[in-house]
C-alpha cells in the first residue's frame, strides 16, 4: 500500500484534471468515465490526454521509487469509447455512479493487453480524438467476447492539433463562404490599430458557427504580413490552470519546443527580453516561473528577490511583466494578439487581459477575441471595443458550402435541403454531418464529387 496508494492518486489526479470521473477504484487501477455524468463535448481527447499525463507523472514517481526501493513499477492505460448503460447506485448515505456494457468490456480489454508503459485504443477513441494524439498502428487483434478482430493502437505522445479548426484543417479546408462584412470590419480595426489607436474585437457566437474560422483566415491575409501575430486559446479542461493561453502565447514567441530543455529555454527568454529592452532583466523571474523553469536565487538578485515575494505580489509581478512586454514589443511592430474561447479562460488570463485593455488606446495592437454568448465582461463600454455577432450561415451560403463538399449530383438536391434545415445553417455541423454520411457509407465518391449508395 505504502507504494501503490501514490500511484493511484497520481492516476486521479489525471483524471480530474481533465474533468473525468473516477467510478471505480481496485487494488492496483482505477476506472475512469469522461463524457457522464459530465458531458463534454471533447470526452476522447481528455480521456487521451489523461492517460498520457498519468504515464509521464507515474514515470517520475517510479524513478524515485527506483533509487530507493529498487523496484520497478509501470502501468497500463486501455482507452474505448461508444454508448454505455450508466447507473446510480447507493443509499442516503452513499451514491456510486457506473458505466457497464460492451463498451467498457472492450476498454478493459484494451488495459488488459497493454504492454507496461503503454496505452491502448480502439478505433472508436482515435476517431473522436484523431490529431490530438499521435497514435501507432499495431494491427488487428482477436478480442474475447467480440466476434471480429479490432485494430488497436498505441498513444505514443500528443499530436499537434489544440481545436476542432486544426483537426478539420489537417482533412483539407472547407471554402470560406458567407464572412464579407465581417472579414471587412477586422481589416478597418487592423488599421486603426496601425496608426496606433489600440482596438479590442469580439467574436460571439454560438460552438460551431466559424468564430475560428474567421480568425484563421483574417491572420493569414497579406495585410498582416508586417505584423507580429501571437495566437493563444483557452480550452475546455483549462480553468483550473493559471495562465494557461499566456504560457501558449509566450512559447510562441520566445519561439520555445516543447522538447526544450531547461537551459535552452532560459536562453532563449533571457536572449529575446535583452535584445529587446535591456531594462526587462528585472521581469526575468516572473517570465521563468511562466514556463515552469526554476529560479535560481543565488544566480542574481533579482530572481533572489523573487523567492521572498508572496503569492499575490508574485501574480501582480507576472501581470505587469507579460503587459510590459507586449506593449513594448508593439512599439518595434504592429501585433495582433488572438485569445480564443474566452468562455473557458482562467481567472489569471482573465485579469491579464483586463489591465491590457486599458492600456489599448496608444499601442499598436489589435486584440482578437472569441467567446460564447453565456461569457461575460467589462470592456462594453471602451469606445475601442467592437463585437461583431457571428450567425449560422444563410440559406445561399450554406449551399455553396455544401456544393464545395458533395458536388453537383441532382440525385443530392433533398439531402442538401435537409441538410441546412436539420443543422440550421451551422457550419461545422454540416462538415460533421457530411463526414458522418461518408463514415456510414451513405454517399460515396470523392470530396466534391459524392453520389447517393
Amino acid at each position: 500500500r505504502k507504494l501503490l496508494d501514490p500511484i493511484i492518486e497520481h492516476m486521479m489526479e489525471a483524471v480530474h484534471r481533465y474533468e473525468g470521473t473516477v467510478n471505480q477504484v481496485m487494488g492496483d487501477g482505477i476506472m475512469a468515465l469522461f463524457g457522464a455524468p459530465l458531458a463534454h463535448e471533447d470526452h476522447a481527447v481528455r480521456a487521451c490526454y489523461a492517460a498520457l499525463r498519468m504515464q509521464e507523472s507515474v514515470k517520475r514517481y517510479a524513478e524515485h521509487v527506483q533509487k530507493t526501493e529498487g523496484i520497478p513499477i509501470q502501468i497500463r492505460v486501455g482507452l474505448n469509447s461508444g454508448e454505455v448503460v450508466v447507473r446510480s447506485i447507493g443509499s442516503d448515505l452513499k451514491l456510486d455512479y457506473t458505466a457497464v456494457g460492451q463498451t467498457t468490456h472492450l476498454a478493459a480489454r484494451m488495459e488488459q493487453m497493454a504492454m507496461p508503459g503503454s496505452i491502448l485504443m480502439s478505433p472508436d477513441t482515435l476517431r473522436f480524438a484523431a490529431g490530438y494524439v499521435q497514435a501507432k498502428v499495431l494491427g488487428p487483434v482477436n478480442v474475447k467476447g467480440i466476434n471480429e478482430p479490432i485494430e488497436v493502437y498505441e498513444i505514443t505522445h500528443a499530436g499537434p492539433v489544440r481545436s476542432r479548426l486544426q483537426a478539420a484543417a489537417a482533412r483539407g479546408p472547407t471554402p470560406f463562404v458567407g464572412r464579407t462584412a465581417e472579414f471587412d470590419r477586422l481589416c478597418q480595426a487592423l488599421d486603426q490599430a496601425k496608426a496606433g489607436h489600440g482596438q479590442v474585437v469580439a467574436l460571439v457566437g454560438e460552438p460551431g458557427v466559424g468564430k475560428s474560422r474567421l480568425i484563421w483566415e483574417f491572420i493569414h491575409y497579406r495585410s498582416t504580413a508586417d505584423w507580429l501575430i501571437l495566437e493563444s486559446a483557452s480550452v475546455s479542461y483549462g480553468k483550473a490552470t493559471a495562465y494557461l493561453p499566456v504560457i501558449d502565447l509566450l512559447k510562441a514567441y520566445f519561439s520555445i519546443d516543447d522538447g526544450d530543455e531547461v537551459r535552452k529555454i532560459r536562453e532563449k527568454v533571457t536572449g529575446k527580453l535583452l535584445a529587446l529592452d535591456k531594462s526587462f532583466d528585472s521581469t526575468l523571474p516572473a517570465f521563468l516561473a511562466l514556463l515552469d523553469v526554476t529560479v535560481d536565487p543565488s544566480a542574481d538578485s533579482g530572481q533572489a528577490q523573487w523567492q521572498s515575494l508572496d503569492p499575490s505580489q508574485r501574480r501582480q509581478r507576472t501581470l505587469d511583466a507579460v503587459k510590459r512586454l507586449l506593449l513594448r514589443e508593439s512599439q518595434a511592430q504592429p501585433l495582433v494578439l488572438v485569445f480564443e474561447d474566452l468562455h473557458w479562460i482562467d481567472t489569471q488570463t482573465q485579469s491579464l487581459l483586463d489591465s491590457l485593455i486599458e492600456s489599448l488606446p496608444t499601442a499598436r495592437i489589435l486584440l482578437l477575441v472569441n467567446y460564447r454568448p453565456e461569457y461575460r465582461h467589462g470592456w462594453g463600454s471602451k469606445s475601442y471595443f467592437s463585437q461583431l455577432r457571428i450567425d449560422p450561415l444563410q440559406a445561399e451560403s450554406a449551399d455553396e458550402l455544401l456544393q464545395a463538399l458533395l458536388g453537383n449530383d441532382a440525385n443530392l438536391k433533398t439531402l442538401k435541403q435537409l441538410l441546412i434545415e436539420r443543422t440550421e445553417g451551422n457550419p461545422f455541423f454540416l462538415e460533421e454531418s457530411v463526414c458522418g454520411l461518408i463514415e456510414t457509407k451513405v454517399l460515396a465518391g470523392e470530396r466534391g464529387n459524392y453520389h447517393l449508395q
